[in-house]
């Protein structure tokens, strides 16, 4: 997956993203948020009451917030989180919501390897990864996802 390592680096930048992203003062919740993914980690181990409580909070952004610039990249993250619970089928199922919902995302490639990813390496579905994969090529050709998915395919039995 996009790797928990990752969500440090969100909660750095997650201020500066949203601050740069919306045009009026940020939500509670965009706060909420922020604070939360300060204290997503002790050590290298991801605290599983942030988890629970970020999925939450990124849902609910999302939800009520709808035309916020952020709202993709909230989604995106609660994907990850998705994943990082063994919550395969809602993370595939998030992560084809924002690649289908949001065609300005600049992150949509990434959304469709994933899903294959998801397929391949956690769900052990190689029918739906060998198709998925496929989906990544044509709809991204020349993107540095389209590269992994053709080399991922080579790889699926």
């Amino acid at each position: 997956m996009v790797g928990l390592r990752r969500l440090r680096g969100w909660a750095l930048a997650g201020g500066v993203l949203a601050a740069a992203a919306c045009a009026s003062p940020e939500s509670p919740l965009l706060k909420d948020i922020q604070s939360l993914e300060s204290q997503a980690f002790e050590g290298d181990s991801l605290r599983p009451d942030v988890r629970r409580a970020l999925m939450v909070k990124y849902a609910d952004f999302a939800r009520l917030e709808g035309d916020h610039p952020f709202v993709p990249e909230a989604l995106f993250r609660r994907a990850d989180l998705l994943v990082s619970a063994g919550k395969f089928d809602h993370a595939i199922l998030q992560l084809q919501d924002v690649h289908d919902g949001y065609p300005a995302f600049d992150k949509r490639p990434l959304c469709a390897f994933l899903v294959a990813f998801i397929y391949d390496e956690h769900l052990k579905d190689k029918e739906l990864a060998r198709r998925s994969y496929e989906r990544v090529m044509a709809l991204h050709p020349d993107t540095p996802e389209a590269m992994l998915a053709q080399q991922s395919l080579a790889l699926v039995p």
